[in-house]
């Protein structure tokens, strides 16, 4: 965020139809969630449809990943077309005041959609006042820097899967061997056939 001189952000990554949240940062508030924060983030994952299968555009975060489009926001209290009620609420709760707004859509070297970058509250370098976002070369490398740092956490997630999923096979491989060990031991067979005489016994009471 520094590269663009915003003191917050959020890094979101496309999962199930919605944006869940990876990293979210806040310089002000001094707020550090998901990443390498070892903060658990608790903010719920922003849906791209509703319930009805409509695209989710009130939400300038869902737009500006169903659309493919940067969305840049001088002001989210006097902007109209995004419902910011969320945002309002978080601000009113922290006292803080979320003003500019820059959401960028990320697409890996597919032109896939992997997730949306936003940034909030651009300041001024001098004045430390909050103004708009530019559009400059400086975005371009943070937006390549972004898309980076979430294409390697998809990578390591998918990762952590394989090897989960390697574990629980070699487990159960294990598992079968040692079921096939005891069943195939001397010990067992006698047990079965011990079993086998009782019953045969049992049986031959029965029938007398």
């Amino acid at each position: 965020m520094a590269l663009s001189n915003a003191d917050a952000g959020t890094l979101y990554l496309v999962e199930d139809d919605a944006l869940k949240f990876v990293i979210l940062k806040n310089t002000s508030l001094k707020m550090a969630m998901g990443g390498t924060s070892g903060n658990e983030i608790t903010f719920y994952p922003v849906k791209l449809h509703h319930t009805d299968g409509s695209e989710n555009r009130s939400n300038v975060v869902s737009y500006s990943a169903l659309t493919g489009k940067k969305v840049n926001i001088a002001d989210a209290y006097k902007t109209e077309g995004f419902d910011f009620s969320g945002t309002k609420a978080f601000d009113e709760k922290t006292k803080y005041h979320s003003k500019s707004f820059l959401t960028i859509p990320l697409q890996n070297k597919d032109g896939k959609l992997i997730g949306v970058l936003q940034l909030i509250n651009a300041l001024d370098k001098t004045t430390g006042e909050i103004i708009a976002f530019e559009d400059n070369d400086v975005l371009e490398a943070l937006i390549l820097l972004a898309t980076a740092a979430l294409d390697g956490y998809i990578r390591e997630a998918a990762l952590r899967q394989e090897i989960a999923k390697l574990k629980i096979e070699i487990d159960e491989s294990r598992r079968a061997k040692q079921v096939a060990e005891i069943t195939e031991s001397k010990f067992f067979q006698d047990l079965r056939d011990k079993a086998k005489e009782m019953r045969e016994r049992k049986e031959q009471k029965e029938g007398k």
